[in-house]
């Protein structure tokens, strides 16, 4: 057993000591601030390594690359570089430095390009081959170039390089598994600007998100002042940021509400507002950014080509003055009228306008509202004759009056004005307290509805019967 124990420590020496005589030659990049590797397209390729360093004005840096055996080992050492100018000749490599006898060579102050060492150790001629890429990323945002007027605000990012030498020239490496044409390859210098994220300063500005250098804000343009800013995180780590300084919310922004009288009280409208009449409006700006605002009401097609004005009224004002308006209800009569609001910032130039239609209800008296009998007997069941639910059955009426003639033609009630708050006959001669007695009467009605159109004769006129009962 000791004897076995022996042999298999004397097995273990040899093996270290024959793993200590093999040693690589092994290529670095000093002071890199990226790596990563080639994307050769042919099946099972050997990739290289591609180096990235960070320049700056303040901070300028250029490549740098050391190669060595692991050992230490005295070597020659043969460099070169990959020509551009000829990427699919044989070998596009031409030698531009050599150094012997040393552990190991180091080249300072490369530019970009494709970098290829030959290491050979002296003591047995053992020679390894070994290929990188190197890139400088010196990439600046030198400014944005700003559009900003009441239609839409443009934000422009400008690189330099421009984006179209970074993401075509400025990152490539060519193919070297692909023989006799080596294709080039971008797609770290198409990915450069890939995450793109806009911000702004004021959380009232709204825009929808963009991955792209140029930023479009319209349908509004901007309303409040702000300030803009890109952040482009690269493919290798680096974070590129810029910001404009503050600026103005030109643009405009026109909204406002309709309010309608519904029984004494306002009542909102919505989007479709609508009503009899006259109808009474009230018009309350709700409008961005503006200084002064304008209200127009525009005519009915239909009354404007039978001779109507093309405007029936308008008013302006301050926005610090008064926000609302009241249109002449009078102008209101049946029709659908476009209302429009037009706001304005002086200091800008800007102006926009919103448009809302109010339609008036065509004059109505329908038949049906108009009973046949009552029993005015003070039991508080049917005791006046009156129009029947003239809220609905009732629209737009300018001048109403109602004739009751008893079965001999005399004239024993009549009403004139509002046909809604008419409260009805309640069976009495002319108001003097005598009931009219039991029997067939004859009613009687004129209206002209505010649109012009007239109520009389045939369905508006009639008998009616007046049973007081028991």
């Amino acid at each position: 057993m000791k004897n076995y124990k022996t042999l298999f420590s004397l097995q273990i020496l040899a093996f270290l000591l024959i793993i200590s005589n093999i040693s690589f030659a092994q290529l670095y990049s000093p002071g890199r601030n990226w790596a990563g590797l080639t994307q050769y397209l042919a099946n099972n390729a050997k990739q290289d390594s591609i180096y990235v360093f960070f320049s700056s004005i303040a901070l300028p840096k250029q490549g740098a690359l050391r190669a060595k055996f692991s050992n230490g080992a005295n070597s020659n050492f043969i460099w070169y570089k990959f020509d551009e100018t000829n990427p699919n000749v044989a070998n596009p490599f031409v030698q531009f430095a050599t150094e012997n006898g040393v552990t190991e060579s180091n080249r300072t102050n490369l530019s970009r390009g494709g970098y290829r060492v030959s290491v050979t150790r002296i003591s047995d001629n053992v020679t390894e081959v070994y290929t990188c890429w190197l890139m400088i990323d010196d990439v600046i945002i030198s400014n944005i170039e700003i559009d900003n007027n009441c239609v839409f605000l443009s934000l422009d990012t400008k690189l330099q390089p421009s984006k179209y030498t970074i993401a075509y020239d400025y990152f490539t490496y060519w193919d070297l598994s692909k023989t006799p044409i080596r294709p080039e390859i971008n797609k770290l210098g198409i990915d450069y600007y890939k995450n793109i994220i806009w911000h702004v300063s004021n959380p009232l500005v709204t825009f929808s998100t963009s991955s792209s250098l140029f930023l479009l804000i319209q349908n509004t343009a901007p309303l409040y002042d702000s300030k803009y800013d890109i952040r482009i995180s690269n493919p290798f780590g680096r974070i590129l940021t810029y910001e404009t300084s503050m600026l103005t919310g030109k643009a405009t922004k026109a909204d406002f509400s309709v309010f309608t009288e519904v029984d004494g009280a306002w009542k909102d409208g919505g989007t479709d507002p609508e009503g009899e009449a006259p109808l009474k409006m009230k018009l309350e700006s709700k409008s961005i950014n503006t200084d002064s605002i304008y209200w127009r009401v525009i005519n009915d097609e239909k009354l404007f080509k039978h001779g109507g004005d093309s405007i029936v009224w308008r008013d302006s004002a301050t926005f610090t003055e008064r926000i609302d308006a009241y249109p002449t209800p009078e102008k209101m009569i049946p029709g659908k009228y476009p209302v429009e609001h037009i706001a304005v910032n002086v200091s800008t130039g800007c102006r926009d306008t919103m448009t809302l239609f109010a339609q008036v209800d065509t004059s109505t008296i329908k038949s049906d509202a108009i009973p046949n009998v009552f029993s005015p007997n003070g039991d508080g069941v049917n005791d006046f004759f009156k129009l029947k639910e003239p809220n609905v059955n009732i629209s737009s009426i300018k001048t109403f009056n109602i004739f009751i003639f008893s079965k001999g033609g005399q004239l024993v009630y009549k009403y004139s004005g509002n046909p809604k708050t008419w409260e009805g006959w309640n069976g009495q001669i002319n108001g003097n307290r005598a009931d009219a007695s039991d029997g067939v009467y004859y009613y009687i009605i004129e209206a002209v509805g505010w649109d012009k159109k007239v109520f009389k004769g045939g369905k508006y006129k009639g008998f009616l019967y007046l049973l007081r009962g028991k």
